[in-house]
């Protein structure tokens, strides 16, 4: 309840459910911020809705504003955070068509799950959309990217 007008902008509802968890905030440390900061963010909001998928899967649609903020800036943040993870695998980075507009997406595979980040520009904001996949959980790629689907399509049905 942070940023109530921010929250306004994630979906309510994936697959007929309700999400788990709607939460909103802001990162103002260095840390947090990692490589925005060197863009000049000092300030990130975000508001995200939350919906576990399963034990250790899970879809997040997202909004982020700070000032100036650019979806490439995202774009480089979530790539960077892919590369430095510990049991990543493999890191694919393209640009990605969202709406007809374009837009960013990182997939990887991390230890067992897959991973996409989705994001695009909105305005003032980022919008982004995270899903994970559990390969334990008897997810597959298609599996995976079908939930992509249905989670970019969520969001994008959110009018802000």
């Amino acid at each position: 309840g942070a940023y109530p007008s921010l929250e306004a902008v994630v979906p309510r509802d994936f697959g007929g459910q309700a999400p788990t968890t709607v939460a909103s905030g802001r990162h103002c440390t260095e840390r947090g911020l990692g490589s925005l900061v060197a863009h000049g963010v000092h300030e990130l909001r975000f508001a995200g809705a939350t919906w576990e998928t399963g034990p250790s899967s899970g879809v997040t649609p997202a909004a982020l504003e700070a000032p100036g903020l650019q979806g490439g800036w995202v774009h480089e943040f979530y790539r960077l955070g892919a590369e430095g993870a510990r049991n990543t695998e493999s890191v694919d980075s393209r640009t990605f068509a969202v709406a007809g507009n374009p837009g960013f997406r990182v997939d990887t595979l991390n230890g067992e799950s897959y991973q996409t980040v989705i994001d695009w520009q909105d305005g003032d904001r980022v919008r982004v959309v995270l899903v994970s996949s559990f390969v334990r959980q008897g997810s597959t790629k298609d599996e995976h990217e079908a939930t992509v689907s249905a989670a970019l399509e969520a969001a994008l049905a959110q009018a802000p």
